[in-house]
C-alpha cells in the first residue's frame, strides 16, 4: 500500500504444490463480536503471525482450495466470516479475498516490499497500525473492509477496481486476475464459519492475558467484574443514557441502523447520547467516535471505564462501539443477526474509553 510491488513480484514466481486433502475440524473456541463469554478468549503471543488465530465454529475446513491451503484456507474463510459478521456483501469478501490473494497469497506475512506486512501488506508508515496491529488477522480484515465501505461507489466497482482502491497498488491491473480463485474459494467454505482470537495486544487491553502482562511489567487494564452503579454529579444523565439504551434491548442489529426500531453499534451511542444534549458523531461511525473523543480529550483507561463510557474495538480505525454498564458489562447492538443486548466486553478492546460526559 502506497507503492507496494516488490512482493508481488516475488510471489508471481513461488510454485503452486498441493495434495488436496479433506480434514474434518471439530474444536469449538470462542466467538467475537457479540457472545457474552468472549471475555474468556485466549489472546495470542505478540508478534505471532500464523494461521493459529482461525478457529473452526462451524462446518468443514477443507486442507486446501485451488492453489491455496493450510493457513491460506484459514485466512481466507476468516475473511468471508469477518466480512459476514459486519453484514457485508458477497461482493465485499469477494473484493477482500482477491486483495488478500494477490498481496500475500492468503499468508499472514511479517514483511514484504519496504514497511509493508500481514494479510493485506498494509504499511504501518501510511496510517494502517504498527507492525504488530497489521499482521493481526482480526485487525487487519476489518480495517480493509473499513477502508473498502468508505470508498465512494465501491459496491459498484469491479472487485479487482475496488481491492485497488483500497490497496493503491503499483500494479493495479494484479487484483483482477484472482476474482476465479476468488469465487471458487466462496463456494468452497459457503458453509463454513470460522472465529478468529486477536493476535496481539499492543495498544490495547488483552482481556484475558491483562494480568500476565501487569505481572512482566505491564499496566494492568483487566476490568473489574460485574455492573457498577453510576456516581458523581453527572449520575443523572448517565442513567438517562443507558435506560434509553436499555429501552431498545431486543431490537435487531440491522448495519446503519439508528433506531427506532432497528441499531447498530454507533447509532444506539450517538442516540443514546443525544437523549441528554451531547452530539458524539455529526455522521454515524464507530470510527469517527473513536476519533472525536481522543479530539475531546475525554479519555481514561479502559481498566477505569465507568458507567456510560464509550469502549471501543480496533483501534484508531475502530469498527465497534459498546456503552459501559461499569466493571466487565456493556449494552450494545452487537452484530448481524443478534439484538441489542447487555454482555460482557469481550476479546480485545482498545486501552481508552470515552467519557463524553466529561464536556458537561
Amino acid at each position: 500500500m502506497g507503492g507496494k510491488g516488490g512482493i508481488l513480484a516475488l510471489l508471481a514466481l513461488a510454485p503452486i504444490i498441493g495434495v488436496v486433502v479433506i480434514v474434518v475440524v471439530l474444536f469449538t473456541i470462542v466467538t467475537g463480536a457479540g457472545d457474552d463469554d468472549a471475555a474468556a478468549a485466549t489472546c495470542g503471543a505478540v508478534g505471532t503471525v500464523s494461521g493459529t488465530a482461525v478457529a473452526v465454529q462451524k462446518g468443514t475446513l477443507p486442507e486446501q482450495v485451488g492453489p491455496y491451503s493450510g493457513d491460506q484456507v484459514k485466512n481466507a474463510a476468516a475473511i468471508i466470516s469477518i466480512g459476514k459478521q459486519r453484514g457485508l456483501t458477497q461482493h465485499a469478501q469477494q473484493t477482500a479475498l482477491m486483495a488478500a490473494m494477490t498481496e500475500s497469497t492468503l499468508r499472514n506475512l511479517s514483511g514484504g516490499d519496504r514497511d509493508s506486512a500481514g494479510l493485506f501488506q498494509m504499511r504501518p508508515s501510511q496510517g494502517w497500525g504498527t507492525q504488530a496491529q497489521v499482521t493481526d488477522i482480526t485487525y487487519a480484515i476489518n480495517l480493509f473492509y473499513e477502508r473498502l465501505v468508505k470508498v465512494p461507489g465501491w459496491d459498484t466497482m469491479a472487485p479487482g477496481n475496488a481491492a485497488q482502491a483500497v490497496e493503491g497498488s503499483a500494479f493495479p491491473d494484479a487484483y483482477a486476475t484472482k476474482s476465479a480463485n476468488a469465487v471458487e474459494m466462496m463456494n468452497a467454505l459457503s458453509g463454513v464459519t470460522v472465529s478468529t482470537v486477536s493476535q496481539t495486544n499492543e495498544g490495547a487491553a488483552c482481556t484475558a492475558g491483562a494480568a500476565a502482562g501487569a505481572a512482566a511489567g505491564g499496566a494492568n487494564t483487566a476490568l473489574a467484574a460485574g455492573k457498577q452503579p453510576a456516581t458523581g454529579p453527572h449520575a443523572a444523565q448517565i442513567n438517562r443514557v443507558i435506560g434509553f439504551a436499555k429501552q431498545q434491548l431486543g431490537k435487531d442489529y440491522v448495519l446503519g441502523g439508528a433506531g427506532p426500531n432497528v441499531w447498530d453499534c454507533s447509532g444506539l451511542t450517538k442516540v443514546a447520547y443525544a437523549q441528554i444534549g451531547i452530539s458524539i458523531d455529526a455522521g454515524h461511525s464507530a470510527t469517527t467516535q473513536w476519533r472525536n473523543g481522543v479530539a475531546s480529550g475525554h479519555m481514561h483507561p479502559l481498566s477505569e471505564a465507568q458507567p456510560g463510557d464509550l469502549i471501543f474495538w480496533g483501534g484508531n480505525d475502530a469498527w465497534h462501539v459498546g456503552i459501559s454498564l461499569g466493571g466487565d458489562m456493556m449494552i450494545a447492538a452487537p452484530k448481524p443477526g443478534d439484538v441489542v443486548k447487555i454482555q460482557k466486553v469481550w476479546g480485545t478492546p482498545n486501552s481508552q474509553v470515552w467519557r463524553p460526559i466529561d464536556a458537561l
